[in-house]
């Protein structure tokens, strides 16, 4: 399947802000299930941008506004070609469990990370899961913890906030799909099956466009598969990952700080669509810019969410006059 994807994120505030300094992770990676065809990123001011790596060998676009501003805007457009390996297919030839180690890098996907914390009534909830042997079928057993997931969570949109670890969305019993994501991880870990959270876009329309789900580990012979415990399926070509990590903490699609006094207002467009081709002006030498390295943003409308946080925990903003900017919720 072939998609364009266009992510703007519009922050905007009540008195003129400046020093920002900027990180994004918008660029879907060219991998095993899919290819990615093209990507930019315009922004407005507009700001030279430096790419690297993070720790889980993420893309992240790194940018600077010294200047005071008022207004941000940032577009990340994409073109991706999604072909995606059967899951189902891949746990079935990945053996039973108990016969597939852990790899030296999915170690520290076992236990705890920020926003996959423990708590009594998550081991309570882990104590309800069938316990894996080496009998047990993969395909059954991780579709059994979807199941579990989804039937302890009921979905509800904004019933949860960014920063919302496990622990809080199991008490209400509700969240958004990163809240499945999460407590799907949690159900794996506590298991002894690594895995890790995905931050990413999903093709169905008439529904938000951004979309998390998780990865579990199956061993060398299959790898990492992707599950999405919002939909208890098995990922297939309507999904287009973007970044892996712990949880949603590694990931956030924009995060930085910003210096001075006012209220930030963040409104967020996504749209994915299946298009017939890749047009055929589009290559990364025509950006419309006169020097590498500076983009202009388009303008789109968008929903609105208002946050405002110091720098720091406990760390007061109108001291400092730092402010911390961290992503949409997915």
């Amino acid at each position: 399947m072939l998609l364009r994807i266009s992510h703007e994120t519009k922050l905007t505030y009540t008195a003129p802000v400046s020093e920002t300094i900027f990180e994004v992770r918008m660029a879907p990676p060219t991998d095993e299930d899919q290819t990615n065809l093209g990507y930019r990123l315009r922004t407005t001011p507009q700001s030279p941008v430096t790419s690297y790596r993070d720790g889980m060998g993420n893309r992240v676009d790194l940018f600077n506004v010294t200047k005071p501003y008022n207004e941000l805007v940032i577009l990340a457009t994409s073109y991706i070609r999604t072909h995606r390996r059967p899951g189902i297919a891949r746990l079935d030839q990945a053996g039973r469990l108990g016969e597939n180690p852990a790899a030296i890098d999915s170690l520290e996907l076992l236990g705890p990370s920020p926003l996959v914390d423990q708590s009594e009534e998550l081991d309570s909830f882990v104590e309800t899961l069938p316990r894996p042997t080496e009998a047990s079928s993969m395909v059954g057993f991780v579709q059994g913890i979807m199941d579990a997931v989804g039937e302890r969570l009921k979905f509800e949109p904004k019933v949860t906030k960014a920063r919302t670890p496990v622990s809080e969305a199991l008490s209400l019993g509700r969240g958004v799909c990163q809240d499945f994501a999460h407590l799907c991880i949690a159900a794996c870990r506590g298991l002894g099956l690594p895995a890790r959270y995905v931050s990413g876009y999903i093709n169905h329309p008439g529904e938000l466009a951004t979309h998390a789900w998780c990865q579990v580990w199956a061993g060398e012979r299959a790898g990492w598969i992707d599950i999405d415990p919002t939909t208890r399926q098995f990922v297939g070509d309507d999904h287009v990952t973007v970044a892996f990590g712990r949880d949603y903490s590694d990931v956030p699609p924009n995060k930085g700080l910003w210096k001075g006094r006012a209220e930030e207002t963040i409104a967020v467009t996504v749209k994915v669509e299946p298009i017939d081709r890749v047009p055929m002006e589009w290559n990364e030498w025509s950006i419309p810019n006169s020097r590498p390295g500076l983009f202009q943003s388009q303008r789109m409308g968008g929903m609105t969410q208002r946050q405002s946080r110091a720098a720091y925990p406990n760390q007061r903003s109108h001291h400092s006059g730092l402010n911390q900017q961290q992503g949409e919720q997915q």
